[in-house]
């Protein structure tokens, strides 16, 4: 076959080579990959922790989160929402547990059927006023909070105040709600008065 070759013959030699990538397309393709692969881990740790973890990540999200809960008798929503505070004002009784909570709540909605629809429930925040440890605010509302919770603010890092609007549709009403921040999270605690 003087010097041709044969393009049916698969031995090593003879395969088509493809060109070897350059030394800026390697970094090209490390940087996409590595930037994909962080949106990804990113991505996860947000639903994981979102599932694990109750709570809002903000005061206004907790107090909203609580009221719709609430409104639309979604008992998980209100557990999860709820502080330490507002779990022993619902139960009654400074000892109790989610387990325990959870039953106690769903027999007493037993037979009701909310009034409100999800898309009926309307929120408008008005203010947010952020207090931490040895703030006049934060001590005020520490003192109602721990009448409930034994050594209750022992664990809360910061408390605010929340003036938000809730429009059922049939009713509009503006009040003061104060949320509490324990780990890292936020908890519906109480109305204001």
């Amino acid at each position: 076959m003087n010097g041709e070759t044969d393009i049916f013959d698969m031995t090593e030699e003879n395969k088509p080579q493809k060109p070897p990538m350059s030394k800026k397309a390697k970094k090209r393709l490390i940087y996409v990959f590595c930037v994909v692969l962080g949106i990804v881990l990113a991505t996860l740790v947000v639903v994981i922790g979102s599932a694990i973890f109750s709570g809002a990540s903000t005061p206004e999200e907790a107090i909203a989160e609580y009221q719709k809960a609430s409104l639309l008798y979604d008992i998980d929503g209100m557990i999860e929402y709820s502080s330490e505070y507002n779990k022993t004002v619902l139960y009654g009784n400074r000892q109790t547990t989610d387990k325990l909570l959870k039953p106690y709540l769903e027999k007493g909605y037993e037979g009701f059927e909310a009034k409100y629809t999800e898309d009926d429930i309307k929120f408008g925040l008005i203010s947010v006023l952020r207090y931490e440890q040895g703030d006049k605010k934060f001590e005020t509302a520490m003192e109602k909070y721990n009448q409930k919770v034994e050594n209750g603010s022992d664990d809360i890092s910061e408390i605010a105040i929340v003036r938000m609007t809730v429009d059922t549709g049939k009713s509009k009403t503006t009040r003061d709600y104060v949320a509490v921040k324990v780990g890292g999270r936020w908890y519906f605690a109480f109305a204001e008065v």
